[in-house]
């Protein structure tokens, strides 16, 4: 291996060292991440929320960069094509693949969700009563609903003047507070 080391001229050297480097490094991410040791990404620039990767110069886009940048050279030092050439394919390949990640990282991070349950949401749905709501707006009624695909039993509260039962279907005209309904039943 030594041997093999010596007989590179001095810009192979150093585009060899990049993309070993780089692609130790990278190995070393996707071992940690697999194992929770790397959750976040750190970002180097202002692009993108903090500690989320999302930014162009974060650690794996840097990396990326290096990968892309190193083998690049080494292959254009390969085929000859001089080192002017070998450093402006390097910086071209490195870029994109930085960019890439950039853009990879950006769409799986929207495929993220909250899971939190947006009660605003149900305004419209039909509903059925599950406990009996009294009338006049008097609490201790629930309702079940669909909400974000999500069966809920919420409190539900009724305007008219006259109890609705358990199984009768509703619709939720509104909101009261956090997570409290009013409803009207449905007309047959």
């Amino acid at each position: 291996m030594e041997l093999w080391w010596q007989s590179l001229n001095l810009e192979l050297q150093i585009f060899y060292g990049i993309g070993i480097v780089s692609l130790f490094a990278l190995v070393i991410q996707i071992v940690l991440m697999f194992f929770g040791g790397l959750d976040n990404d750190v970002d180097f620039g202002d692009g993108g929320d903090h500690g989320s990767g999302l930014g162009i110069f974060s650690i794996r886009g840097i990396t990326a960069f290096f990968l892309g940048f190193g083998w690049t050279g080494v292959i254009a030092l390969k085929a000859d094509l001089g080192i002017g050439l070998a450093i402006t394919l390097g910086l071209l390949v490195g870029g994109a693949l930085m960019v890439s990640i950039f853009l990879m990282m950006r769409a799986m991070l929207r495929l993220q969700s909250s899971g939190t349950l947006d009660y605003n949401n149900a305004v419209g749905e039909v509903a059925t009563v599950y406990v009996t709501v009294p009338a006049f707006q008097k609490a201790g009624g629930q309702i079940e609903v669909l909400i974000q695909g999500r069966l809920t039993v919420a409190e539900a509260l009724h305007k008219g003047g006259s109890p609705l039962a358990p199984g009768t279907k509703v619709r939720v005209v509104e909101t009261l507070g956090r997570s409290t309904f009013v409803v009207e039943p449905l007309l047959a």
